[in-house]
């Protein structure tokens, strides 16, 4: 059976680096500092540390899953293999779930961001949604040029975002604007309140799992963990020293007012201007964002279609070995996400959709986890001959887990709407499972049967 042969594998470490950075400097790091700051006050640069290196504890582990089986079906695959087929479905479209309700909502954020430079008309709502649909065509056209050059204009934006942000860390250092009493007091809400700043924290980093998808395109599967461990370590240091910076320029108790404290630091530090360059800093991140999650979505789809999980068609590909099928649905869905997004009547059920979908994203990390620490169990032999294995698996595997309890905690506990209309959804792909996907995957491997006995 013809599986993933069709995908080119072009990709080097830069591009796979910079798809991991920039699914997660993205529109976070300009608002969710202002959230943090709101539950932690200045140790909210303790906690959004802690958050990554759990996230990158989780995502490493998972990185052994990309160098054993390298393929576009990633967390599908994975799950399917190690832990049966039901765990694969939930596993992968809990991600694409994540990713294509993403793609509507960052992809408006994008168009509000755009309005800061230009209004297609006076009505903010409508020209925020022109401005979406048009980057997010442009992101559309973009990756249906294939991985490599998806890579490569991935690279190029986060070139520029990372130095803007780093400008910035350093101008402010030096303009003599840091106020030290901005930091004190450091812990004002105490341990509860880091504690509440590292749940909010965790969500902020979660982008990189979607690199893996990239692994059935790389030139060396080696190549993966040392990209996913050189993008948390970038995303790490680069929020941790642009929220130091911005906490010392503007105080901690005005930031919850505020749509982008790093505009608003920027602006009293060095004048309107650099307030143009920090949105537009905001806006190449959420551009990032929108690459790193329809690249995500269609190539698990594809790699999915050869097993029966989805329909076949999502396994076809253009003549640059590009799932086009999975990129126009991808596309199609995110366009009409962001038009309900501006409906006033669908406000709260926005909100709901968008914590539903993160909360999806969270059991794909807790499956992967999983996965991750059987596969070594279930096939030792193969575990025992990659080229790859990650050091001190045991302890990275228990930060995993308490950073899977974090996100579960604040997903699932602290929401008990979001836990029902999880368990509803995956009561739906169970049902999915049993009427399609199953009896789809059963008939491919009984043709695959027959071929190999005629071979």
């Amino acid at each position: 059976m013809q599986r993933e042969e069709n995908l080119n594998k072009k990709m080097g470490f830069w591009q796979i680096w910079a798809l991991g950075v920039g699914a997660v400097v993205g529109d976070g790091i300009f608002l969710m500092v202002a959230s943090g700051a709101e539950q932690a006050g200045p140790s909210c640069i303790i906690a959004y540390a802690v958050a990554g290196f759990l996230l990158m504890c989780i995502c490493m582990n998972a990185s052994e899953l990309a160098v054993g089986m390298p393929v576009a079906g990633s967390m599908y695959n994975w799950s399917e293999r190690i832990l049966g087929p039901r765990w694969g479905i939930l596993a992968a479209f809990g991600n694409i779930t994540m990713d294509v309700v993403f793609l509507g909502s960052v992809g408006l954020g994008t168009g509000y961001i755009s309005n800061y430079f230009f209004m297609w008309t006076n009505n903010a709502d409508l020209s925020a949604v022109i401005w979406g649909i048009l980057i997010l065509t442009i992101v559309f056209f973009v990756t249906l040029l294939g991985g490599d050059v998806t890579g490569k204009t991935q690279l190029g934006l986060i070139i520029v975002l990372v130095g803007i942000m780093a400008v910035f860390t350093v101008a402010g250092v030096v303009s003599g604007n840091i106020d030290a009493v901005n930091y004190k007091p450091f812990a004002p809400f105490g341990g509860e309140g880091i504690i509440l700043a590292v749940c909010a924290g965790t969500y902020a980093y979660m982008g990189p799992l979607s690199l893996l998808a990239a692994a059935g395109e790389t030139k060396d599967v080696r190549i993966m963990p040392r990209a996913m461990f050189w993008a948390f370590i970038t995303i790490i240091l680069l929020y941790a020293a642009a929220i130091v910076v911005c906490l010392g320029l503007v105080n901690y108790q005005e930031m919850s007012t505020m749509e982008s404290p790093f505009t608003v630091a920027a602006q009293f530090a060095f004048g309107d201007a650099a307030g143009i360059v920090i949105n537009f800093a905001a806006w190449i991140a959420c551009v990032t964002c929108l690459v790193g999650e329809i690249f995500s979505a269609s190539r698990l789809l594809y790699g999915m279609s050869f097993y029966g999980a989805v329909p076949k068609v999502f396994g076809k590909t253009n003549k640059r070995g590009v799932p086009h099928v999975g990129l126009t649905v991808s596309f199609c869905i995110g366009i009409v996400l962001m038009l309900l997004g501006i409906v006033p009547q669908l406000g709260n059920a926005y909100t709901m959709l968008a914590n539903v979908a993160t909360a999806c994203g969270i059991v794909c990390l807790i499956i992967t986890v999983i996965a991750s620490y059987m596969y070594k169990k279930k096939f030792a032999d193969e575990y025992g001959s990659l080229p790859w294995k990650l050091k001190g698996k045991t302890f990275f595997f228990v930060i995993a887990l308490i950073g899977c309890g974090i996100l579960f905690y604040s997903s699932f506990v602290s929401s008990l709407s979001t836990a029902i209309c999880i368990i509803i959804f995956f009561a739906v792909l169970m049902v999915y499972y049993q009427i399609y996907a199953k009896p789809n995957a059963e008939k491919i491997q009984r043709r695959q049967n027959a071929e190999d006995r005629k071979e």
